[in-house]
């Protein structure tokens, strides 16, 4: 049976969907590679050079080498979070700094209290820990910072800054590593120097670990070089874009105190700005004692 020749418009039909099949593959796959290569990602000089507290990184070793980078890519593409790290560190840096000066320990130690909670007195894990510094009650305990019902100075930042601190220097003891020191405050003293026998080396770099504390080493790292060089990675902040505290006053208060409410009302203030500024305070009133409290003026 003879069928009769397509017509042209059938043929201008066919090229259409044809050409147009292409235009869709061309915007899926080489699309992509374009706006690949203008990616900071992809354009960044990686750092020849890295330590933690003075002790070197072995990048030589090709799976350091390869756990660096990979950090290093998640971390920048976080545009956020490296914005919020920034923005917030003129309300902690300082007196971190000041204490670590004051003790004579290594600056790099403050970038341990960004990549526990993203500096954020807030921050809560789910294992318990609370504060900038992530305690968990029984250590924040152990070294002198109260955990109850009515007060929880984990989220008390004058006080757990010193606690954390004293925690860093009793693990740097312990291992005689800055790098093991900061292992340790993330998966605790016990289970690192248990891995550490177990598996006969007394490194960092050569302990195989769980996925949390085998990259965390490598987080603060990245967060170190993020905001030493901020500008490096694309970020600029003008002077008036970071966070800071209020103008404050801080007050001696001698408890029982019953109606923080009414309290913040004689303060000329309001029950969330006080209970913002001291997160310690654990209910709706201050218990007996005496207590430093930050009220703003």
């Amino acid at each position: 049976m003879n069928y009769p020749p397509p017509s042209r418009k059938l043929h201008l039909i066919f090229w259409t969907v044809i050409f147009f099949a292409i235009f869709l593959l061309f915007r899926m796959f080489g699309g992509e590679k374009i706006l690949l290569s203008q990616s900071k990602l992809i354009r960044v000089d990686w750092p020849t050079h890295l330590e933690f507290c003075g002790e070197e990184v072995p990048l030589e070793d090709f799976y350091i080498r390869e756990a660096w980078e990979k950090e290093f890519l998640v971390t920048l593409a976080q545009d956020y979070q490296n914005i919020l790290y920034l923005k917030r560190s003129p309300k902690y840096f300082p007196l971190i700094e000041s204490e670590l000066e004051k003790r004579g320990l290594p600056d790099d130690l403050k970038f341990i209290a960004v990549a526990e909670s993203a500096l954020r007195e807030d921050a809560r894990s789910s294992a318990g820990a609370e504060g900038i510094w992530q305690f968990i009650p029984e250590t924040a305990q152990r070294y002198g910072l109260r955990v109850d019902g009515e007060i929880d100075e984990r989220k008390n930042f004058e006080k757990a800054t010193p606690a954390a601190l004293d925690y860093l220097e009793f693990l740097h003891e312990k291992f005689d590593s800055w790098t093991l020191a900061a292992a340790a405050y993330n998966a605790g003293e016990n289970g690192i120097e248990r891995r550490l026998d177990e598996q006969m080396v007394g490194d960092y770099y050569d302990l195989y670990l769980n996925e949390e504390t085998s990259r965390y080493l490598f987080r603060i790292l990245v967060i170190k070089e993020i905001m030493n060089s901020p500008k490096k990675y694309g970020y600029e902040i003008t002077k008036n874009g970071f966070f800071a505290w209020p103008n404050l006053e801080l007050k001696t208060v001698v408890g029982p105190i019953g109606d923080l409410a009414a309290f913040a009302r004689e303060n000329s203030t309001t029950l969330r700005a006080l209970k913002e500024l001291n997160p310690w305070i654990v209910g709706d009133g201050i218990p007996s004692g005496s207590f430093r409290v930050k009220i703003p003026r």
